[in-house]
């Protein structure tokens, strides 16, 4: 019982931090970046990263072992909604994750990268679109909860 409750905290907690380190990005975002700031953006993009893999461990150990089990959870609409959410806002948050990578050699060097009006945008409507699919994904969990989707 007790290890339920701390995985289940854990895959709160790994969801929890993944949204703070997507709005952290976002707002940090800004045309003119100093180098600390966009040292700040690789750094939450990390926890992003971190806790996306926590996320899906967490929450794969409580479908299969801990929960209502495998079955309830893949014969669900909504679950199945809700890790297609996931997966999607895995694979756009790739593109954000790519540039922000391209930042280091110019941020070993102290220079801050340069975005481009157009570049900017992009990245503030991907981080939009990732924070959409995370609505998506509590709506998701809160039907299943209840038992809505079976």
């Amino acid at each position: 019982m007790l290890v339920a409750a701390l995985i289940a905290f854990g895959h709160f907690l790994a969801f929890f931090s993944l949204s703070a380190a997507l709005v952290l990005q976002r707002a940090l975002l800004a045309e003119s970046l100093s180098v600390e700031t966009a040292r700040r953006i690789q750094r939450a993009d990390l926890v992003l990263d971190i806790a996306a893999v926590l996320l899906l461990l967490f929450g794969f150990l409580r479908v299969i072992y801990f929960e209502k089990g495998s079955a309830y959870y893949f014969g669900n609409t909504f679950f199945q909604i809700k890790l297609a959410s996931f997966v999607i806002a895995g694979i756009i948050s790739l593109y954000p994750s790519a540039v922000y990578r391209r930042w280091s050699s110019e941020l070993k060097q102290g220079i801050a990268p340069e975005l481009e009006s157009d570049m900017l945008r992009r990245l503030k409507k991907i981080i939009h679109w990732e924070l959409v699919l995370i609505g998506a994904i509590l709506i998701c969990a809160s039907l299943m909860a209840k038992g809505i989707g079976g």
